[in-house]
């Protein structure tokens, strides 16, 4: 990885020419008329129908065509602890990789079941699964499109399933499946929320099912305000309506946080991904 400055930045990304009002760009509204819009329609859509004309494929195929669809440049600029670095597609997803199963180094031991909320096609489970083999994996996505491929991907993984999720249904059936408690993990999902606080009363519900949780997630309190990246991502979450409040309400609500970190990784450098890990 070969480390840049924040000047460079507008080669890599042309949100910096859309922060600044120099390019047109068309605000989103974050609701779930846009999740079906990107993800149900567009994303996962578009891989579905890639699976079905090739008549079946691996996860490792699949992910493959979806990088192929997000990162088309040779070297791509990343994130990394508030710093920018430019490196190969190829070493950006066995880095992203390695984050993902460290994520839940802390907690696995003592997990037999994990939930997944928003796990989409499946993807993180195929590298945790073999990571943490013997445990039981549940997936739950709102996009009947990730749905349908997920089943198909893991169709013959007896440890592996997924079932239909809201993040604004007031109830969680998913929870409802599983005995004792379970390690809950969520990936990029709780960023489409405009406002995280809606949640987390559903999360008390469940509170008698759930032993801890990890998220690796953007978290728009902890960037820093002092710094022209800073400032960016700040921007950059209020333009596109993603929400700020997520470490303040879960301190409002009066878990434990056990750890936070900063820019964990940051596939768009605009919006890195950090880690909040918390329990009841």
């Amino acid at each position: 990885m070969e480390k840049i400055s924040v000047n460079e930045l507008p080669k890599y990304s042309p949100w910096v020419a859309q922060l600044l009002g120099l390019e047109p760009f068309d605000r989103p509204v974050r609701n779930l008329a846009k999740i079906d819009a990107e993800y149900d329609k567009d994303k996962w859509g578009k891989l579905l129908a890639y699976y079905k004309r090739k008549q079946g494929g691996t996860v490792q195929e699949i992910r493959a065509q979806e990088m192929n669809l997000r990162l088309k440049a040779d070297a791509i600029c990343v994130s990394r602890e508030g710093q920018l670095f430019l490196t190969s597609a190829h070493n950006y997803l066995a880095l992203e990789d390695n984050i993902i199963v460290n994520a839940l180094a802390e907690f696995i031991s003592a997990a037999t079941v994990v939930v997944e909320l928003g796990s989409g096609y499946g993807y993180n489970f195929s590298i945790l699964n073999d990571a943490y083999p013997g445990r039981v994996w549940i997936g739950g996505e709102y996009s009947q499109n990730g749905l349908k491929l997920a089943n198909l991907l893991f169709a013959d993984c007896d440890n592996i399933s997924f079932l239909p999720f809201n993040w604004y249904d007031h109830s969680w059936p998913i929870f409802e499946t599983i005995e004792g408690k379970a390690l809950v993990f969520t990936r990029e999902s709780v960023e489409q929320l405009p406002r995280a606080i809606s949640v987390l009363p559903t999360f008390q519900k469940y509170r008698e099912k759930i032993s801890a949780v990890v998220h690796l997630e953007p978290v728009y309190e902890l960037i820093d305000r002092e710094s022209t990246l800073g400032l960016m991502r700040r921007a950059y979450t209020q333009l596109n309506d993603y929400n700020t409040d997520l470490l303040s309400s879960l301190k409002a609500m009066g878990v434990q946080i056990l750890k936070t970190q900063y820019d964990v990784i940051g596939r768009n450098p605009l919006n890195p991904t950090s880690l909040i890990y918390w329990q009841f």
